[in-house]
């Protein structure tokens, strides 16, 4: 049986009037539910906001991989009535590129713009512990604690914190899995956003991503590696005036 399907959780209600949508996928460990803010932001730009949910079918026996979750969000994607940005933090970042690949390789609409947060290119070491499925509670909290982002008191708590520990264990399985075959750079527009004070995606980082996307706008904003959250409006700004120089009506002022 397959592995995950993709739905889109439309988040701050419905919105008839949404001119497009801003299809975002999640973080390593995290869920939709990171985005639940992000409508008072986009929503008055006429901008509806989607958050990817992963769902497993029961009885599915099939393991994960970022390959099988881009899958399954294409066949949604394609779906959508109307125009859309893909975008994805750290591991949805990847997940989002991997995406836009398939739809380039077949029949179908494309996304107007792919943001790729938070993320080092397919073939960039990696700072989380090695063989990460096996990594010790401590490796993998300490892991935690240097991204930030997280609460303490989530990560201490004797019934949640391991839960938030096996499910980021998991996540960054599909990364340490993942075996990307870009034989062409990808043709959509792209854009490559990080922060100054990441530690796990250092800025050198996001350059690599021209490799795969040689036209990409890279941008470098303050804050960790959980930078869009701590800032959506920012990340929201930027997204606008990317998508204004390809010459896109998001209805808003640009930004430098």
């Amino acid at each position: 049986m397959s592995a995950e399907q993709a739905r889109l959780v439309t988040l701050g209600g419905e919105q008839r009037q949404a001119k497009r949508t801003l299809v975002c996928v999640p973080h390593a460990g995290g869920s939709a539910v990171a985005f639940h803010a992000w409508h008072r932001v986009f929503g008055p730009r006429g901008i509806a906001v989607r958050g990817v949910h992963w769902e497993r079918p029961d009885g599915s026996e099939r393991r994960s991989s970022i390959e099988s979750r881009a899958a399954a969000l294409a066949s949604v994607v394609r779906e959508l009535p109307e125009p859309w940005v893909l975008l994805g933090h750290s591991l949805g970042a990847l997940i989002a590129a991997e995406t836009v690949r398939r739809l380039e390789n077949s029949a179908g609409p494309l996304p107007e713009r792919a943001v790729l947060c938070a993320a080092a290119p397919p073939g960039f070491p990696r700072t989380f512990p090695p063989d990460v499925l096996r990594a010790s509670d401590d490796r993998m909290t300490a892991y935690v604690r240097r991204l930030g982002g997280t609460d303490e008191s989530l990560l201490t708590d004797p019934e949640f914190g391991p839960q938030v520990l096996a499910s980021l264990r998991a996540d960054l399985d599909l990364i340490e899995r993942y075996t990307p075959d870009f034989a062409y750079p990808l043709k959509s527009p792209v854009s490559v956003y990080g922060a100054a004070a990441d530690r796990d995606v250092p800025v050198e980082a996001l350059e690599g991503w021209r490799q795969l996307a040689p036209g990409a706008r890279v941008r470098v904003f303050g804050g960790n590696h959980f930078f869009l959250h701590d800032d959506p409006a920012a990340v929201c700004e930027a997204v606008t005036a990317d998508c204004a120089q390809d010459g896109l009506d998001w209805a808003a002022d640009s930004i430098a």
